[in-house]
């Protein structure tokens, strides 16, 4: 075979696709004559992939169009071309669950001709011939077996809970976790083929597994069902045996376990991305380590393979002719390790425990640790108290169930890979990306009452903020953290996210000297904008793709331009001016807090004068250099009465009109829209359309899952719960029942398919998606939100009709929860009991509305706590106590200017220009003025 040296591109070749989520764990080997080959197993089924270097390079990144996704057939040649991007892969339908070998063959000395792919069935997949003797030893351990602790009530005990929550599937779904390191598992049920990879960066650990009965396995592609439960998946079988996988949070480890009613011999055979020639395995006193060859270890990248089990357990290296198995049901790869871990007895239950390290210490040290811990109750516990630690149980079990998944999937984005960020979503945005890690601490760390965590986010980013005062990102923090070397600043609003977050978690823990710490960084950030980016009228100004809308033609142009002051952008900015304001009050800093309140009052109004067209009730979505309105209907007006903490940037009739005007025109039953649908440049459809590329599509009409996060809040505030909750459902049913299960996808298409199905796209698993449902659960239908700078708890319930009962435990400050439950009469009379689970001398503003709507507010001295607060929203009457109480109207109600509200519904008898030729968007993009983004 010739050398990579001989080969016509110097660097290694990859296949990478939805096969290897996207890894570079599938090489090309160059066969000679200008040919590379790898041999792959495909599920039968829809798969996209690129060949590529591992860098990912511009001119050794190959697909077959530079724009949209191709299609490939078996046995045709398909040429290829330099094709980086997102949304134009090569795609492939597996006819059959099999080998698959992939050929690409350069051609020599032709001008501008790319090279040409084949895909042809089968391929070679037989065992290696081993250049090292294969193991095989019994290891003799013990293990303690300890037992779920449950809280106290109303919280439902752990086996209660974790049965509410179970997914049952019957057939194929898919789901993810992740092990808040650097790592994520991303699999689906019902399969050994591409049933899942356990990642870190570009390489994968651990794949699927298999579990034996008395040597016969247990075949996941016929299994009756499978449970996805918030600490792993359980298969159940025919014979009524099951096997469970687990990945472990805040460490590197996986439990496999199989169990039978019966004792029986059983075993797990788990496959692992080891070469068998590369390798080497030794015992120690509770099991065997693996060793990867020392020429192939990477930095931070873990080389060592710990496995023990609970039970006395054979350890033996398999082969393809001792059990058929691996290779005709797993489909194991014969170059690979092929451990099978049996018990030496007959049992009811096995556990085995795989640790991954980057040296054999460690590895060895954290196997142990999970048998002498019992790592499988010690997850569900740990899984348990985090869904339990601040709780909302109501009486719609649907809602409960996806509420608590929400959580559950949030914590999957936790990371610790840059130091402690939250990723933006999965696969491809694996990255900590300032405006998405701020806009999902509230729903991912805040309402869940893990402040260690809020805290150590913002100071992990504080701590990349750009200190240059002569770089034009000066006072930012990154937009986009790929490695602790590539750190990307181009964004406006990821800092202000900071910002508003940084008071949200001093509200919700009450450091004060945090406060002293954190001021600094704040005064950086707004000297940075007075520098570089403010106008005349004390806007804050910046480029067309810089908004959250960034989505940029080949990279440059701005598929969404919103420069140069957008709407969402002032209310950011407006709002990190009130934050400064507070922070300087609390650092005796008089002058700071006089500069910074005059510039916030300098923008409220200036943000009315310019931003409201009063003629067409309408709420500019920017405004243009020369201060002209953009009135293009979006999304984004909504954050305008959201983001600012006091809804102080806009007077409420003002806000109420923004209300009706978006959501009548935009929110659709399963979302809201990134622009009407009478919009000249509104797109229906997202992905995989032959008339454009779909970032053309990405902020201009796709449907975003955090979207519905603001715009519940924005219904909420006037008096709109039960039209909100309707939306809630609609996206509770897809964190259950679409895509990967317990998450929620980046985006939907705006319009239902042919089907009359939702179609998801983007990433499968975002982050802002579900910390926003988790945040509204929290912060806007129960109402909590701690103000503990001023020494006080407020909560505004704003409780769907539908709900007859709740209760709830929520946190705030060092270790303190306010316990809450809620019963609604037969007669409508409302009754809240109220306690502190700890001490805390904190005063407690409830918010009641009544039923026209309008919003009364009863305030309670601690002294008074516990206290049961009767509440008839017909007559607006209260008792505390059982004394009667007098109610304080704080708003009233807006039903007279906002009406009836309906979703809108998808006019699909419109003629879309976008769908009546190609790429119309892209050649307006090109043809206008618009700057190109130098990032």
């Amino acid at each position: 075979m010739n050398g990579l040296a001989q080969a016509p591109y110097s660097e290694q070749l990859y296949v990478k696709g939805t096969f290897n989520g996207w890894g570079d764990d599938t090489p090309m080997v160059y066969t000679g004559d200008g040919c590379y080959q790898a041999v792959i197993c495909l599920s039968a089924d829809q798969h996209s992939f690129k060949i590529s270097d591992q860098q990912g390079s511009e001119e050794l990144t190959f697909s077959a169009d530079k724009y949209k996704s191709m299609a490939c057939k078996l046995d045709q040649e398909q040429a290829l071309v330099p094709a980086k991007g997102i949304g134009n892969d090569l795609t492939f339908l597996a006819p059959e669950t099999g080998l698959y070998t992939i050929t690409l063959k350069v051609q020599e000395q032709v001008q501008d001709q790319g090279p040409v792919m084949l895909i042809a069935s089968g391929g070679e997949n037989s065992d290696v011939a081993p250049e090292r003797e294969l193991v095989e030893v019994e290891i003799s351990a013990t293990a303690p077996h300890k037992q779920l602790q449950a809280k106290q009530d109303p919280i439902l005990a752990p086996d209660v809970l974790f049965d509410h929550l179970a997914i049952k599937a019957q057939e194929s779904v898919p789901f993810v976790f992740g092990d808040n390191v650097d790592g994520y598992f991303e699999g689906v049920t019902h399969g050994f083929v591409a049933a899942g990879k356990y990642r870190h960066k570009q390489g994968w650990y651990l794949g699927t597994f298999a579990s034996f009965v008395d040597g016969k396995i247990n075949d996941k592609c016929m299994a009756p069902e499978a449970d996805i439960l918030p600490y792993g998946v359980t298969h159940q079988y025919a014979n009524h045996s099951s096997d469970t996988f687990m990945l472990f949070s805040q460490q590197r480890a996986a439990a496999l376990t199989v169990c039978s009613p019966l004792a029986a011999r059983l075993a797990l055979a788990p496959q692992l991305n080891l070469g068998l020639n590369v390798s080497s395995v030794c015992t120690f006193d509770n099991g065997v380590v693996y060793a990867l060859d020392s020429s192939l270890r990477q930095e931070n990248t873990p080389s060592f393979i710990a496995i023990c089990a609970d039970k006395p357990f054979r350890f033996k290296e398999a082969t393809f002719a001792e059990m058929p198995a691996l290779n005709e049901v797993m489909h194991l790869n014969g170059n690979h390790v092929k451990p099978v871990i049996e018990t030496l007895d007959d049992e009811i239950s096995l556990t085995v425990y795989l640790a991954f390290a980057e040296t054999e210490e460690e590895a060895i040290a954290g196997a142990n640790q999970l048998l002498e811990q019992d790592g499988y109750v010690m997850h569900q516990q740990q899984t348990y108290d985090m869904l339990t630690h601040s709780y909302i149980w109501t009486s719609d079990l649907e809602y409960n169930r996806a509420l608590m998944w929400a959580k559950a999937s949030g914590k999957v984005f936790v990371s610790n890979e840059f130091g402690k960020g939250i990723w933006a979503g999965l696969p491809w945005f694996k990255d900590c990306w300032g405006r998405d890690s701020f806009i999902a601490v509230p729903g991912i760390t805040l309402v869940n009452g893990d402040f260690d965590d809020a805290k150590s986010i913002i100071d992990n980013f504080a701590s990349m903020q750009l200190k240059d005062n002569t770089n034009i990102n000066y006072g930012r923090i990154p937009n986009r953290v790929t490695s602790l070397t590539n750190i990307i600043y181009n964004t406006t609003d990821g800092t202000p996210w900071m910002v508003r977050e940084v008071w949200d978690y001093l509200r919700y823990s009450g450091d004060k000297d945090y406060a002293r710490s954190i001021y600094p960084v704040v005064k950086t950030y707004i000297d940075g904008i007075e520098k570089n980016y403010l106008d005349q009228h004390g806007l804050m100004t910046h480029r067309d793709p810089d908004t959250w809308m960034d989505a940029k033609l080949e990279g440059k142009l701005p598929w969404s331009a919103r420069g140069n002051r957008a709407n969402d952008i002032q209310a950011l900015w407006y709002t990190s001016l009130k934050v400064a304001v507070e922070l300087a009050k609390l650092n005796q800093d008089g002058e700071g807090e006089q500069h910074y309140l005059a510039m916030a009052e300098k923008v409220q109004a200036s943000f009315q004068q310019l931003f409201w067209d009063g003629e067409l009730s309408l709420l500019a979505d920017r405004l243009h250099a020369d201060d002209s309105r953009d009135l293009q209907i979006r999304p984004n007006q909504l954050m305008t009465l959201t983001v600012p903490f006091d809804g102080e940037l806009v007077d409420e009739t003002i806000g109420a009109n923004i209300v009706k005007n978006a959501v009548s025109e935009l929110l659709f039953p399963w979302g809201i829209t990134s622009l009407s649908q009478k919009d000249p440049i509104f797109h229906p459809y997202h992905a995989n359309r032959e008339e454009y590329h779909k970032d053309a599509a990405y902020h201009n009409g796709t449907i975003w899952g955090w979207n519905a996060g603001f715009t519940v809040t924005s219904l909420l505030k006037y008096g709109y719960t039960d039209f909100a909750y309707e939306l809630t459902k609609n996206l509770s049913q897809q964190i259950l029942t679409i895509g990967h299960r317990g998450a929620m996808s980046e985006n939907l298409d705006a319009f239902l398919n042919d089907k009359g199905e939702l179609t998801t796209t983007g990433t499968y698993a975002q982050a802002w998606s579900v910390s926003e449902f988790t945040r509204n659960g929290y912060q806007d239908y129960v109402g909590f939100a701690p103000d503990l700078l001023a020494g006080k708890l407020n909560l505004a319930p704003s409780l769907p009709s539908s709900w007859q009962a709740f209760d709830a435990n929520l946190r705030f400050g060092a270790d303190n929860a306010l316990s809450v439950a809620f019963k609604r009469q037969l007669n409508g009379i409302e009754s809240y009991r109220l306690n502190y689970q700890s001490e805390a001398d904190t005063a407690l503003d409830i918010v009641l509305t009544a039923k026209g709507k309008a919003k009364y507010l009863l305030s309670i001295e601690s002294t008074s706590l516990p206290a049961m607060v009767v509440f008839n929203p017909e007559k607006t009457e209260a008792e505390l106590n059982g004394e009667e109480v007098a109610l304080t109207c704080i708003q009233q109600s807006y039903q007279p200017e906002i009406g009836e509200l309906k979703f809108a519904q998808p006019d699909t008898q419109r003629k879309f220009p976008v769908l009546l030729a190609n790429h119309v968007l892209q050649q307006q993009v090109e043809a206008s003025n618009l700057n190109k983004a130098t990032d």
